[in-house]
């Protein structure tokens, strides 16, 4: 803790010396020179007198996965962003039903949200001058700030915005670089603070912006550091942060916040921009899309206009307190995962989301192939199962062909019922997800599946391989909540596989028989 209080200490000491007082000289070449070099970086700065406050219709706010609306205007302006703290438990694990202690930001008098994990999406424009105001809460616990790494001048402004319960701060700040930068908490403790939640993004178009596209959407990965939970409350283990080993890695805050009810939708022929920041605290971040490609990748979440992207790329490394920015194309109709590929964290922690594309499928693209069996095995097929089996059972064995008749009549039911069971989501529990996992049926049966999961879930028809799933149009059910139920009637004798979108792991079939 002495460590801590230092380093606390150092950094409110270093601000309280950098204020350019007059009466301390500045010589030397270094000094003679930095305005120029200012100007030579940002020649176009327009002097902050000379700004207009921006209209009052642009959005320069907003909560993940959305982004706020980009500005079309060619000026500088100066803009408000008025922000508060909160601390409180939340929901971290919902299928679980497991909460954690979080702290965060929320949009100053935006009573309707109650947890802040990550904070808003900030968006302006390079030479804006934003106006920042933070305020804690009354009744909160402890002090806090932001470290807006987007921000040039001291500590991110940390040091200014520092505020205790019910108190107030202000900063202006100029934003020079273009790019999705990461904001925290920089009080105290501060892994402690960061781990609790207290994080969000800022977003800085470039003076010439990105091209348009379809959707633009923030994600944000973090890790929590918490132990077993204890009716249903999982409490935040400093040792674990020590040792670097989170229990959970999530997008926006939640295992659900980016699947089920919560998936990003596009259609194919669109095209989606993320802004992805790792909040980390501690653990880079390999960006990838499962069943897709980054179509184009500003490495860093550097969008300067003379930095180079990258085209086509299989997964990106974020660093963590690091960005990217990264587009992708629908290109058929699908469910792409997004995840960490370090997969342990996608599997077992916890990050995972999802975009579901729609529209036509593209046989030119990607198809299900037929499957031709070998002659030789066609044979051996009708031999054993109509020549061999079938002849011997009814004409030699009357006794034989009564017990198989009867056995087969017995197992052939004319209906069936699969329960999508309670921690179905949980990769742990993928043998027993789909219960009972394989059913038989004669053609002209009714299946019915019931969600007694809290999380939502699929019932798709088509071939999974446990990470990934491609759908096979015969049936679907879209996202079943908890308690719902879906139904189809297969009359084709055949196998019927099937898998839920968001869980792949979560596998089934289903063999439909003549009577």
């Amino acid at each position: 803790m002495r460590r801590i209080a230092m380093i606390t200490a150092l950094i409110l000491l270093s601000a309280s010396c950098s204020t350019g007082s007059s009466d301390v000289p500045k010589v030397g070449p270094a000094a003679s020179s930095a305005a120029g070099a200012i100007e030579s970086i940002f020649p176009d700065l327009t002097p902050k007198a000379d700004l207009e406050q921006a209209d009052e219709g642009e959005e320069h706010v907003a909560y993940a996965p959305s982004v706020p609306a980009r500005s079309d205007r060619s000026d500088q302006r100066i803009f408000d962003v008025r922000l508060e703290v909160l601390e409180g438990v939340c929901p971290l694990d919902p299928a679980n039903s497991i909460d954690t202690e979080m702290w965060g930001f929320r949009i100053a008098g935006d009573a309707d949200v109650v947890c802040g994990s990550p904070g808003p999406v900030l968006r302006g424009r390079v030479g804006d001058v934003a106006r920042i105001t933070l305020t804690n809460l009354e009744g909160n616990s402890h002090p806090h700030n932001i470290d807006f790494h987007a921000v040039t001048g001291q500590g991110g402004g940390a040091a200014d915005l520092t505020v205790a319960p019910g108190e107030t701060a202000a900063v202006e700040v100029r934003l020079l670089y273009p790019g999705a930068f990461m904001y925290h908490c920089a009080f105290g403790d501060v892994p402690m603070h960061i781990a609790k939640g207290m994080v969000g993004m800022f977003i800085v178009d470039p003076s010439e912006p990105l091209g348009p596209v379809d959707h633009e959407w923030a994600v944000m990965q973090s890790e929590w550091y918490v132990g077993e939970a204890v009716d249903g409350l999982a409490p935040f283990d400093p040792d674990s942060l020590r040792l670097e080993h989170p229990r959970y890695v999530t997008f926006n805050g939640r295992t659900d916040a980016l699947a089920g009810d919560n998936a990003l939708e596009m259609a194919v022929g669109e095209r989606a921009r993320i802004y992805m920041v790792n909040e980390g605290l501690n653990l880079d971040s390999n960006f990838h899309p499962i069943g897709s490609h980054w179509d184009v990748v500003y490495p860093e979440a550097a969008t300067h206009p003379s930095n180079r992207v990258i085209r086509g790329s299989q997964t990106t490394l974020v660093v963590a307190g690091g960005g990217t920015v990264t587009e992708i194309v629908g290109v058929v109709p699908s469910t792409i995962l997004l995840v960490d590929h370090a997969l342990v964290r996608t599997f077992y922690k916890g990050a995972i989301g999802q975009i579901v594309i729609t529209g036509d499928e593209d046989p030119e693209i990607f198809e299900v192939a037929d499957v031709t069996d070998d002659p030789g095995a066609d044979d051996d097929t009708t031999d054993d199962d109509t020549t061999d089996d079938d002849t011997t059972d009814d004409d030699t064995t009357d006794d034989d062909t009564t017990d198989d008749d009867t056995t087969d009549d017995a197992v052939i039911a004319t209906e069936a019922a699969v329960s999508i069971t309670e921690g179905a989501w949980n990769p742990d529990n993928a043998a027993n997800a789909f219960s009972p996992a394989s059913v038989r049926v004669a053609s002209g049966s009714t299946v019915t599946w019931t969600n007694d999961d809290t999380l939502g879930h699929t019932v798709t028809s088509g071939t999974s391989d446990g990470a990934t799933g491609t759908p096979d149009g015969r049936f679907d059910s879209g996202n079943l909540n908890g308690g719902d139920d879906f139904e189809v009637t297969l009359d084709e004798p055949g196998t019927y596989t099937y898998y839920c979108t968001p869980h792949p792991w979560m596998r089934g079939v289903i063999e439909v028989v003549a009577p």
